[in-house]
């Protein structure tokens, strides 16, 4: 999480709420969360804690396809990135009172990803049982000392942000909601909870590499460009630009589904997790037949069969021809 103003940090906290994994261990300094899934499921996959901006990649978890998933934070995350709970912005009040000021990291679920980076969908822990706040969840928050914080932080009319937490230095669960202008955190107690996964919403983005197409006297330039399957979206799609006389071959490109992930170059790494990776790196070459010189932007577009956009990617024409 980026180091807020509080209204950032209550926005952000909005954004955030989708639940992580259970199971403390007694060592605050260690977060073991391990579990099943319920819900959609997942291929073989590389889990990591994250909130609405951050994703903490010094601590990597696993997921089968069975649904079993653990991940041992034995890394604290980074001071730097950390938070003060109770910093106030211009315009907004806080009322109630805080033993000390925790600077804190928040994450409130774990995200699924590939070995090579595809956004698979999110794990999310909800309270079943026990619940004191309306769509309880849980949520895990580092903090660098303890404290006792029993406080609202109010914003206007726009963003409350409630706390009544008593936390431990280190690792800490928490319980927490979410209304329509408002965030509630509080010390979690005796509770049952299950795993929630689900699936990012599926799209393709393209990376391209380098990022600008220069045209001189040359009529083609090649780049490398990988196709990233967000929420496992496979299949056989046409390539089209959004510029006259720029085309690209291969005019279309197919992508393994979810399903049928094959390995790829360059998932070593975590191959001793039993990852297969999905995402898609190869050449593209692109003919320029125009004759406007000049720089502007172009987008690469990927259609399904119906002529809707699956996924979509970004780039510079440079065309300086005599």
């Amino acid at each position: 999480m980026t180091r807020p103003a509080l209204l950032l940090s209550a926005l952000a906290l909005c954004a955030l709420l989708a639940g992580c994994s259970s199971t403390t261990t007694p060592n605050h300094s260690t977060l073991t969360l391990q579990g099943t899934t319920t819900g959609v499921s997942f291929p073989d996959s590389v889990l990591y804690l994250a909130s609405g901006d951050e994703t903490n990649l010094d601590n990597a978890g696993s997921l089968k396809a069975s649904g079993a998933f653990t991940l041992k934070a034995t890394v604290p995350p980074a001071t730097a990135s950390a938070f003060d709970l109770l910093t106030v912005p211009t315009g907004c009040t806080v009322t109630g009172s805080a033993q000390a000021h925790p600077k804190v990291h928040f994450y409130d679920r774990l995200v699924v990803h590939t070995a090579q980076g595809d956004a698979l969908g999110t794990i999310q822990e909800v309270i079943t049982t026990g619940a004191t706040l309306p769509f309880g969840r849980v949520a895990r928050v580092y903090s660098d000392r303890a404290a006792v914080v029993k406080a609202t932080v109010q914003c206007g009319t726009a963003t409350q942000v409630n706390y009544d937490v008593t936390l431990v230095k280190g690792w800490n669960a928490l319980e927490y909601s979410v209304g329509s202008n408002s965030v509630t955190m509080k010390t979690l107690g005796q509770v049952s909870t299950t795993f929630e996964a689900a699936q990012e919403l599926p799209y393709i983005s393209v990376v391209f590499a380098p990022s600008t197409l220069k045209f001189t006297s040359n009529t083609t330039f090649e780049v490398s460009a990988t196709f990233y399957q967000e929420g496992g979206l496979g299949g056989t799609y046409p390539l089209s630009t959004d510029v006259d006389g720029l085309s690209v071959e291969p005019a279309s490109v197919t992508l393994d589904g979810i399903a049928v992930l094959s390995t790829r170059p360059g998932a070593g790494l975590l191959t001793h997790l039993g990852l297969r990776a999905q995402a898609l790196t190869t050449t593209l070459k692109f003919t320029y037949t125009g004759s406007v010189n000049g720089t502007r932007p172009f987008v690469l577009t990927l259609d399904d069969d119906y002529g809707q956009q699956v996924g979509r990617g970004d780039g510079v024409l440079d065309v300086q021809r005599p």
